[in-house]
């Protein structure tokens, strides 16, 4: 008796499990042409991405990597992208002391990030009528009552400015503010995120105010010093902390 087994294939997830925290640079998606990635996107398992510069992927099992300028990877062939884990040593800074976060368990990540990763071309299409609009209105016929009508581009029909939107806590690239608080990188780049999700990529020997920030990721082998209401403290990757 011959027997027919039918195989079905089943493909690949392909579900976001990363997303871009940070980037002195823009990170780039690779395919057939280059494309900048917001910050704030997610990014998903067959992504093909390129770093300009210092930039931070936060994966949603917990584990963050780091990338350099120059360093390109597949979203999902990276470890981190794959494990649920914590892998730099988590600090809360308490009355200007560092405390040490022991068997904290992984936080939340995917809900901070978008699926919005690149701007659709109607946010930047123009909504008036070109001059070949209205000579195909008054030379073609009903050409009056398709004036207008042309085909829908992909993305929403309007879309305001940035300064304009509803503000919604999704990581995003922004200004940290102003505060009596300050750090100094010392060595490398540091990564800083604000209460309201903004975030930025600290640079070797410059002197920042830390504004609103509340959390710092400092790579291995990075160094900083946080001045607070005229005290100092020494910081040394790698190490992520909770300023409160």
């Amino acid at each position: 008796m011959l027997l027919i087994v039918g195989l079905s294939c089943t493909k690949p997830s392909n579900a976001p499990v990363c997303g871009l925290h940070s980037a002195a640079a823009p990170l780039l998606m690779r395919g057939e042409s280059e494309r900048m990635i917001a910050v704030g996107s997610k990014l998903s398992p067959l992504d093909r991405v390129k770093a300009q510069g210092p930039t931070l992927l936060e994966c949603f099992g917990g584990a963050i990597r780091v990338l350099e300028k120059g360093d390109s990877v597949v979203i999902g062939e990276m470890t981190e992208a794959k494990i649920e884990a914590v892998l730099l040593p988590r600090y809360v800074l308490k009355n200007l002391k560092l405390e040490k976060l022991e068997n904290a368990p992984p936080a939340a990540v995917q809900a901070r990030y978008t699926d919005t990763r690149f701007t659709p071309a109607s946010a930047v299409a123009s909504s008036d009528p070109t001059s070949g609009d209205y000579l195909r209105a008054f030379f073609t016929p009903d050409g009056l009552a398709k004036l207008g009508s042309g085909p829908k581009l992909e993305g929403p029909s309007t879309l305001p400015p940035p300064h304009l939107r509803v503000r919604v806590p999704h990581v995003h690239a922004g200004p940290l503010g102003s505060s009596l608080r300050r750090l100094e990188v010392d060595d490398d780049f540091i990564f800083a995120e604000t209460d309201d999700l903004a975030t930025a990529v600290l640079l070797e020997d410059e002197f920042y105010d830390l504004g609103r920030t509340v959390r710092l990721v400092l790579p291995d082998g990075a160094e900083a010093t946080l001045v607070d209401e005229g005290q100092k403290v020494e910081l040394e990757g790698p190490m992520d902390v909770r300023l409160r």
